[in-house]
């Protein structure tokens, strides 16, 4: 490589995390991504993706969190 960054389009990241494009869309939205407007489009650097992966890795021991709806239904059982 020539030193410069691998760029990805939304669809490219979408690919790359295993998610649909709209789920990569919501997440530019929310703010949860690292990502740069380039004229109509995002950009993503490959480099700052693979780091905000590593940064949001959880515990795979860990129980994912459940949601209002399943907290209420398990207090009623």
């Amino acid at each position: 490589m020539d030193g410069r960054p691998t760029i990805l389009t939304v669809q490219e990241v979408a690919r790359y995390l295993r998610v649909h494009a709209m789920t990569v869309y919501r997440m530019i939205q929310r703010g949860d991504l690292p990502v740069v407007r380039v004229g109509r489009g995002w950009r993503f650097k490959k480099d700052q993706i693979d780091r905000w992966l590593a940064e949001h890795e959880t515990n795979p021991n860990h129980a994912a969190p459940r949601s209002a709806a399943r907290r209420r239904a398990a207090k009623r059982r």
